[in-house]
């Protein structure tokens, strides 16, 4: 492995655990090797902009466009700081998404709050599961984002009211998409032999832990957004839920 290589993994690592000062350090790093190298100059301003460093994140950022005009990160990312909006960190402390046959599955939210909101949620947060009467609410810190699927909300609130407990995190979210990874942490004795997710639902793709496109593109929101005139989005068509149903 070469030593940028070592460098770049080890940039990725220190975004994940909010170690900026080392992140941008094993950055410019990787710039000593390759000046022209547009990720770590990414990663770089991202850095910068989580220390609070405004001047050195657009010198960054504009570098980047300078080698490339093209760059939608780098322009999503100078855009927000040139319009003095405020920067939040990704959560990464629980983003370990590993899947478990029967035990986990990956969901999009439907019914989403508004923009306003869904720019400031981070990937990896945990979220609060809230059994409503005809589907189940997720919120963090007692603030709305999203539903979970109504045929999903039926089959979780009977296995909830059974024993059973979850975590919720958000995998992804961005203004018009928002996808949580729910974890059956606790199968009660009523409900022992029942999956809690089907595996012939899951994915066949398994999810890996965050990697530097959850760290550079838009699945990690950087600004707080005042005001918003987006309204929420209604449930849209429930899913085939023949295999879901409980016995």
């Amino acid at each position: 492995m070469s030593l940028q290589t070592d460098l770049r993994n080890l940039a990725i690592k220190d975004a994940k655990n909010g170690d900026w000062d080392q992140a941008v350090e094993h950055n410019l790093q990787i710039l000593e090797l390759t000046p022209e190298n547009t990720n770590a100059l990414n990663r770089l301003g991202i850095a910068y902009v989580q220390l609070g460093k405004t001047k050195d994140a657009k010198q960054a950022f504009t570098t980047v466009l300078e080698l490339d005009k093209n760059n939608k990160i780098a322009a999503k990312h100078l855009e927000k700081l040139e319009n003095n909006q405020a920067c939040i960190a990704p959560s990464f402390s629980k983003s370990h998404f590993i899947e478990e046959p029967g035990k986990t599955k990956t969901v999009p939210l439907f019914r989403l709050a508004g923009k306003n909101v869904l720019d400031t949620v981070s990937v990896g947060k945990e979220c609060q599961l809230i059994i409503k009467n005809r589907f189940i609410s997720v919120e963090i810190d007692g603030k709305y984002i999203g539903a979970l699927p109504e045929d999903l909300s039926f089959r979780l609130t009977k296995l909830i009211n059974a024993g059973n407990t979850y975590d919720c995190l958000i995998r992804s979210c961005n203004p018009k998409n928002c996808d949580v990874f729910l974890k059956e942490t606790f199968q009660s004795e009523k409900n022992v032999g029942t999956h809690s997710f089907p595996p012939s639902k899951m994915s066949l793709n398994p999810l890996s832990d965050l990697d530097e496109a959850v760290i550079l593109e838009e699945n990690i929101p950087v600004e707080i957004v005042e005001t918003d005139t987006d309204t929420e989005r209604t449930f849209e068509d429930r899913l085939d839920s023949d295999d879901d149903d409980l016995e």
